[in-house]
């Protein structure tokens, strides 16, 4: 493993402080097990934080120009940073001083000169704390088997992806699909391999779509895809929806090759295709829930007209 690749599995600190020597105490402290980044002003720390999205913050009050507590306020204001634990050191060690920057959302406060083994324990508990809460937002909003987005997170985006339409008062896209005769593949090759080609499926359905479009696993052999900001246009943007829905009934008809690592290894080529119902949405005309419905009910109607088949809604409502 090269210096570089070993660096990016520690945790990231970002240290803040206008006084070069303060800096080179922490980094002293920490440089040997962690990832310091190191900044000596508010609008540098800033920056850093939306680039670099360190896992903890070490933040300096008193600095010229733009104070701890300023930066402090325009993190926790920012969708990106809000949730980075910030550590408060000063030399300004008064019950008033700390009790403010607690209320900005500090999650600790250590007067300077700070105590190595003091300073590493806290800063370890909240690294800990950190990763636990990520943990437990990962079971709470993705799918165990592939990792993705699941119904209550896919509600959310869905909800945000039409407040942005009606924003911009560009369609959005929400496409249902499910594999088709997936039990088959259960009963004849067991769950194992059911399990596999889920996993593959949802890593063709990621690679079909753009960074900001959402795949989700809605349950069983369900999946959703929510394509956001196609066009303003009706027509241009069915168009455009189709065209996302060819490369996906394009990518889903590969051979899978699925190949299983128990004690008995198992090798299986299986060729798939998919239903797939399609809704589009316009602003708050209609709800998360109908547009969902909307698209679920289209893709039922693409598996009763045969297999690999593709259907757009017929409630127009959508479209208000």
């Amino acid at each position: 493993m090269t210096e570089q690749s070993a660096a990016t599995t520690l945790p990231t600190l970002l240290v803040v402080d206008d006084q070069p020597l303060n800096i080179q105490v922490l980094v002293h402290i920490f440089g040997t097990d962690h990832h310091v980044l190191t900044a000596t002003g508010g609008a540098q720390a800033l920056s850093m934080c939306v680039d670099q999205l360190p896992d903890l913050i070490l933040l300096d009050v008193m600095m010229p120009e733009m104070s701890g507590h300023e930066v402090c306020r325009r993190l926790k204001a920012d969708s990106r940073t809000k949730d980075i634990p910030i550590i408060f050191i000063t030399v300004h060690d008064d019950p008033d001083e700390e009790a403010a920057c607690l209320r900005l959302g500090a999650v600790d406060f250590i007067p300077q000169p700070v105590n190595a083994a003091v300073v590493r324990a806290r800063v370890q508990t909240h690294l800990q704390l950190r990763q636990a809460i990520h943990q437990v937002w990962e079971l709470a909003f993705h799918d165990p088997l592939t990792g993705l987005p699941n119904r209550r997170l896919l509600n959310d985006r869905l909800a945000q992806a039409m407040a942005a339409s009606q924003r911009s008062r560009s369609f959005g896209a929400l496409m249902f699909l499910d594999l088709d005769n997936f039990k088959q593949v259960n009963d004849l090759h067991g769950h194992d391999v059911g399990d596999l080609l889920l996993l593959e499926a949802a890593a063709r359905l990621t690679q079909c779509v753009r960074e900001v479009d959402t795949v989700a696993r809605f349950g069983g052999d369900e999946f959703v895809v929510l394509v956001s900001q196609l066009a303003q246009d009706a027509d241009d943007s069915r168009a455009r929806a189709t065209t996302v829905a060819e490369k996906i009934r394009t990518a889903m008809s590969r051979s899978f090759v699925l190949s299983t690592n128990s004690k008995t290894p198992l090798q299986v080529e299986h060729r798939c295709t998919v239903s797939l119902g399609i809704s589009l949405f316009l602003g708050r005309g209609s709800s998360s829930n109908d547009v969902i419905k909307w698209a679920d009910a289209a893709m039922y109607e693409a598996k009763a007209a045969g297999r690999n088949t593709i259907r757009f809604a017929r409630d127009q409502s959508a479209l208000k």
